[in-house]
């Protein structure tokens, strides 16, 4: 208890919220936000997982450079310092709520042009009212900061477009344009009013100019099927997925100091006698039990932060929360992240049953290598390229962050368990469970080796035509259909690439034309 008689629960938890806001003064996305800086995209489509923090990030990018703490001061970024001149840019949100009201498409873009001059405008004009409304103003205001402001770069961005479908309205303009879902029938919407095509035009006129237009991922098993409506205007856009966090963001999250959530919280916290927020002990458990999630995350540091004032109110004292007041809490935060659990899962399943017998049986793999394997032993280069038929989906879903040249951990224990758990009861579809081929050889023991499913049923039609197999037929053979080219040529390489490690040779030639055939058909025998 501090000298005024204030007590542990008069001190306001830091973490409240966090999902719609960033938790002190590291937000976890340095690594994100410094990729979208480097990449110098003028239009950008951000797409990630529900709760993966799409919105957050939004909002922490609109702080402007003298609001006591912006995101051009985190640690990651202070080196880009000079490099881009960080306090030249600004971000801002485009407010849609004023669209939500229209019941006629083309009453949509007056509106929406009037709120991109409003966002423009109160950068350097806080409060005020822009002199124009029309795209022509929107022109001249843009012109004007331009040359004002030449070394500066604005960013518009845009989220929850779902909200503009109006299930009480029917606009005719989206009956042919295949948009099923109110995040398809909203991006719609902006692209038949005129409103897409104004921001491209702006971003070709403007070189201070650029837009992020923030989407929830689909769950689909790659990214090639993410988007089937979308405008020519749209395929402008670059696609960046939003993943979970990195190791070092997420450690750098876990250990902010008292000041980081601001000199009056920290005054008040150290009044009490509180000195660190988490110890090193309780940073590395938070680490254990939520990984690199940003939802999980939330979660813990909220709990852990009330179930220690709980503590101090009894002890008197700023402690490391004991063991069974651990225990305790992860039965608080399973009981709350229910629904979360329940929607990854169901998202899961509908990406896997999309991708075929194949990908689940690889997704099942994934799983039960979780077993054994804590959150801080990375997979192997080896391990990691085995389960290339579930890399997207794991990395779109935030199960996993896979950054070139980075090691890839697994998810915290809490979703590892409920991962093995649903996989026990989830039925995979009933077929032969072990395709073998054994690889002959004049002087020695014949090699066995274990395929999918996928594997087997592609040997068998290249030993059906040896000299010469045509991609149809391997697409026809494997999958049942013409699939992508690059789906075939993906899975040949891992083929010929598996089979060689076996033989020392390559048994798969690919020849100019679009063929393949087998050097020696007849020392592969199926089994």
């Amino acid at each position: 208890m501090g000298e005024k008689g204030t007590t542990w629960f008069s001190l306001a938890n830091p973490f409240f919220a966090v999902e719609d806001k960033v938790i002190g003064r590291v937000s976890g996305r340095g690594t994100d936000i410094k990729r979208m800086l480097i990449g110098r995209q003028s239009a950008i489509i951000l797409t990630g997982a529900p709760c993966i923090g799409k919105t957050s990030l939004i909002r922490y990018l609109c702080d402007e450079p003298d609001s006591g703490w912006s995101w051009r001061q985190e640690e990651e970024l202070i080196p880009l310092q000079e490099m881009f001149a960080l306090d030249r840019y600004h971000f801002v949100q485009i407010d849609l709520a004023p669209l939500e009201g229209c019941l006629h498409v083309h009453d949509m873009l007056p509106l929406f042009i009037a709120e991109c001059a409003k966002a423009l405008y109160a950068i350097h004009c806080p409060g005020e009212k822009p002199p124009a409304h029309d795209l022509r103003g929107l022109r001249d205001l843009l012109r004007s900061l331009s040359t004002q402001h030449p070394e500066e770069q604005y960013c518009v961005m845009l989220d929850a477009v779902e909200r503009l479908d109006r299930p009480d309205v029917a606009f005719p303009e989206l009956e042919k344009s295949g948009a099923k879902t109110p995040q398809e029938r909203g991006i719609a919407l902006l692209n038949h009013c005129g409103a897409i095509r104004v921001l491209v035009d702006l971003i070709d006129e403007f070189a201070c100019f650029s837009v992020v237009l923030s989407i929830e991922s689909l769950p689909h098993a790659n990214i090639e099927s993410q988007f089937e409506n979308i405008s020519a205007d749209l395929a402008r856009f670059y696609t960046m997925p939003l993943q979970c966090f990195t190791l070092k963001d997420t450690r750098a999250l876990l250990a902010q100091l008292p000041r980081d959530f601001g000199e009056k919280w920290a005054a008040s916290f150290h009044e009490l006698g509180g000195m660190e927020i988490f110890s090193q002990q309780e940073q590395d458990w938070i680490y254990e039990q939520a990984g690199t999630h940003p939802y999980l995350l939330s979660q813990f540091c909220y709990q852990l932060f009330y179930f220690k004032q709980l503590y101090a109110d009894v002890c008197g004292s700023w402690r490391e929360l004991p063991l069974d007041g651990r225990e305790q809490l992860l039965e608080q935060v399973n009981a709350g992240i229910a629904t979360f659990l329940s929607r990854q899962w169901k998202r899961l399943v509908q990406a896997l049953e999309r991708g075929g017998p194949e990908t689940k049986s690889h997704f099942a793999t994934f799983v039960l290598a979780l077993k054994q394997r804590k959150a801080t032993e990375p997979f192997s280069d080896a391990e990691w390229n085995s389960f290339y038929n579930v890399r997207y989906i794991l990395t779109n879903e935030g199960i996993v962050r896979y950054d070139p040249f980075r090691p890839v951990y697994p998810p915290g224990s809490l979703l590892c368990h409920y991962l093995i758990q649903q996989i026990r009861e989830w039925t995979l579809p009933a077929g032969p469970s072990v395709f073998r081929l054994s690889i002959q050889f004049a002087d020695k023991e014949p090699a066995q080796l274990t395929l999918t499913e996928l594997e087997y049923r592609l040997l068998k039609v290249l030993l059906d035509h040896p000299k010469q197999c045509s991609e149809e037929s391997l697409m026809k053979g494997g999958w049942g259909k013409i699939v992508e080219r690059s789906t075939l040529s993906q899975r040949m390489h891992h083929l010929r690439k598996k089979l060689r490690k076996h033989s020392g040779e390559d048994l798969i030639i690919n020849h100019y034309g679009g063929h393949y055939s087998l050097t020696n058909p007849f020392r592969l025998q199926l089994g």
